[in-house]
C-alpha cells in the first residue's frame, strides 16, 4: 500500500513540475508455455528478433534496451498482458517480473550490442521485481493484467520482461518504459528521494 501511495505522489509531482518530461520507448512480448515448463512459441520487439533466454535460475525472458544508463535519472514501466492457461485441465503455475540491468552491467561498456544474457553473473548484473503470481486451476478465458512499476535509483540500460513456471499463454504483451528527465526545480532526482 506505501509503495502505492508513494507511486500516486510521483506521479502528480511529475505531472505538476512543467520542467519534467519523460523519454518514452514502448515494446511487445508474447510467450506461450507448455504444461511441463517448456516454451512453445515466443517473440516480440526485444533483443535479438525478440529472442527469449532462459537463465540457470529458471527465469526465460526477453531484453529492450532503453536508453544509456544514468543515475540522475528514474525509470517508470508500465505493463500490460492477457493471459490464459495453454492448457485448461492442468493448473497453471505463472510468475512475471520486470527485470532491469544494474550500473555494473552497464560499466562493462557493452551498450545497445548486449543486454547481461545467460552466463553472466544474475546476481550482480540483474535487479527482478515479480509483478503477478498465480497458481492453480483457471478457465480457458483470457484474463488481463496492468500495473506500473518505479525503478528509483537510477535509469537503467536494458529492461526485460520475465516468466517462469509452466502452463501460461502471455499475449498482446506491451512493456512502456518511460525515461524520467528533470532539468531545473523538481528533478527526478529530488523526487526519487522520497522511495529512500
Amino acid at each position: 500500500m506505501r509503495h502505492f501511495v508513494t507511486l500516486l505522489l510521483v506521479i502528480g509531482l511529475l505531472v505538476s513540475a512543467a520542467p519534467v518530461s519523460a523519454q518514452q520507448s514502448t515494446d511487445n512480448f508474447f510467450i506461450m508455455v507448455g504444461i511441463i515448463g517448456t516454451v512453445w512459441s515466443s517473440g516480440g520487439s526485444g533483443f535479438n528478433c525478440g529472442q527469449w533466454y532462459t537463465y540457470p535460475s529458471g527465469w526465460v525472458n526477453e531484453w529492450f534496451y532503453d536508453h544509456p544508463f544514468d543515475p540522475q535519472r528514474g525509470k517508470i514501466i508500465h505493463v500490460s498482458f492477457d493471459w490464459a492457461p495453454y492448457v485448461c485441465d492442468f493448473p497453471v503455475d505463472m510468475t512475471v517480473a520486470v527485470n532491469w540491468s544494474t550500473g555494473a552491467w552497464s560499466g562493462l561498456g557493452y551498450g545497445t550490442t548486449l543486454p547481461p544474457v545467460p552466463g553472466n553473473d544474475e546476481g550482480l548484473y540483474i535487479v527482478r521485481q515479480p509483478i503477478l503470481h498465480e497458481v492453480g486451476y483457471f478457465q480457458q478465458q483470457w484474463n488481463h493484467f496492468s500495473t506500473e512499476f518505479v525503478i528509483s535509483d537510477y535509469n537503467p540500460e536494458w529492461v526485460s520482461i520475465d516468466v517462469m513456471g509452466a502452463n501460461f499463454n502471455i499475449t498482446g504483451g506491451v512493456l512502456v518504459h518511460e525515461c524520467v528527465v528533470g532539468t531545473e526545480g523538481k528533478t527526478w532526482g529530488s523526487i526519487k528521494t522520497l522511495f529512500r
